[in-house]
């Protein structure tokens, strides 16, 4: 397998940059699962940037086999990746999933939060938990969320804002349970919520529920739309279990977020499966937002939509970038692709088409997506595999400058081999006429 390659653009009159993506060393973290960078609020400034790490086993009778990790300022130990050992925060959780810091300005201690839970047995009893994590001061995990005698839920991501308008920011999440016989187990059921802040006090106890609608179960966005009318807060979800992309926003005054029959929504596309994941990011360099989306299953797809002006009455135009992803190896609950998001290799040269960074999950590979031109009408694009773990299952990515240097570097979580793969780019000087391979 090539450790490296490189995405060359060459204009004729014009010398470009050329950027090479290369491995440039791994490290072991049993059963790495989701990594997250975030920038260590404790050396701003500094560049030093934390990985996260979620890593979680097959359901078992005998003790818990899941934990979070941390690695601190991962770029200053580039020199020597294969001595990288993940400082272990808890095992106190429940097949963690997508672990990230905590905005600065809401707690006055440095903190991650862990949606956790999943539909394999012996790991549905899922929860929203906080832990501090300031200056190797471990605490919590605390849970915040509450227990439903209906069922057990699990969760998935965590976004933050004032939802009823009071200066704290808020937890907005989906759950989901998909109990596998419902009427002994619970009732299957899929809800996106948010979770009321006891002005900034994580730690003392559970946050009030609020349901603000029935469907959104996984991964979602939260975003705000300009309208005629003005701006307009709105959550774009992806639906896994109701095969639904959809968009939720709120009529009430202040674009409060306390009254749920003010809710409103749109279906944006139902004809395409289960689907996996969705961002919002600008795809086509045209100034406006666009949605990044992917399915998954045994034919996944990876898909933009342009958002029209107008999201609650105008045309989503849906554009096919790749489809045909399927699991290397068969089994329940097996699918491909993952999570996909835009990246720019330059991470101070951004005016342009980004690049699409995708996650292969049960295909066992990391892909990324160069649009071939500039050209905001044209959305062809040519892909690369940069990482193949073989017949495993490829984590969900993540990507910053975390050496300081300008450009990306990208993580990537081999689950079933038990590594982190690190990846960076190289910048280069390209003459017009120059063959570059």
């Amino acid at each position: 397998m090539p450790k490296s390659f490189v995405f060359v653009f060459i204009y004729l009159t014009n010398v470009i940059d050329a950027y090479t993506l290369t491995r440039i060393g791994s490290f072991s973290a049993k059963h790495a699962a989701f990594t997250s960078l975030h920038l260590n609020s404790q050396t701003k400034g500094n560049n030093s940037y934390n990985l996260l790490i979620s890593t979680f086993g097959a359901p078992s009778l005998f003790g818990a086999s899941d934990s979070v990790l941390l690695v601190r300022d991962i770029g200053s130990k580039l020199n020597n990746i294969a001595s990288i050992s993940p400082e272990l925060l808890t095992t106190k959780v429940t097949w963690p999933n997508e672990v990230v810091a905590v905005p600065d300005n809401i707690f006055t201690s440095e903190t991650i939060v862990i949606p956790d839970g999943f539909l394999v047995p012996f790991k549905t009893k899922g929860a929203i938990k906080i832990m501090e994590i300031t200056n190797g001061n471990i605490n919590g995990p605390y849970t915040l969320s509450e227990t439903d005698s209906a069922g057990d839920w699990f969760y998935h991501r965590v976004e933050w804002f004032d939802m009823d308008g009071d200066g704290d920011q808020d937890i907005v999440t989906c759950r989901a349970r998909e109990p596998a016989i419902p009427l002994l187990f619970g009732k299957e059921d899929e809800e996106l919520i948010w979770l009321e802040n006891p002005s900034g006090n994580f730690k003392s106890g559970t946050w009030n529920t609020h349901v603000l609608t029935h469907g959104p179960g996984v991964y979602f966005r939260f975003a705000q739309m300009n309208t005629n009318e003005g701006v307009k807060n709105v959550v774009f979800t992806a639906q896994f279990f109701t095969k639904s992309l959809s968009v939720y926003w709120t009529t009430q005054q202040g674009g409060l977020f306390t009254d749920p029959s003010k809710i409103q929504s749109r279906v944006i596309d139902n004809q395409i499966g289960s689907v996996f994941e969705v961002e919002v990011t600008d795809l086509n360099n045209d100034g406006k937002p666009d949605l990044l989306v992917t399915t998954n299953g045994s034919n996944g797809t990876l898909l933009a939509y342009q958002i029209p002006d107008d999201f609650r009455t105008g045309t989503f135009i849906k554009h096919t970038i790749d489809v045909g992803f399927r699991p290397r190896t068969s089994g329940i609950g097996k699918g491909a692709p993952g999570s996909a998001f835009t990246i720019y290799p330059n991470i101070k040269d951004t005016n342009m088409k980004p690049t699409v960074l995708l996650s292969g999950d049960d295909d066992g590979r990391a892909y990324i997506y160069e649009p071939l031109t500039q050209d905001p009408l044209d959305w062809s694009y040519n892909k690369t595999t940069f990482c193949d773990a073989g017949s495993g299952t490829v984590g969900e990515v993540s990507a910053a400058d975390i050496d300081g240097d300008g450009l990306l570097e990208i993580i990537v979580p081999s689950y079933t081999t038990g590594d982190i793969f690190i990846y960076s780019y190289k910048q280069s000087r390209v003459e017009p006429g120059m063959v570059v391979g």
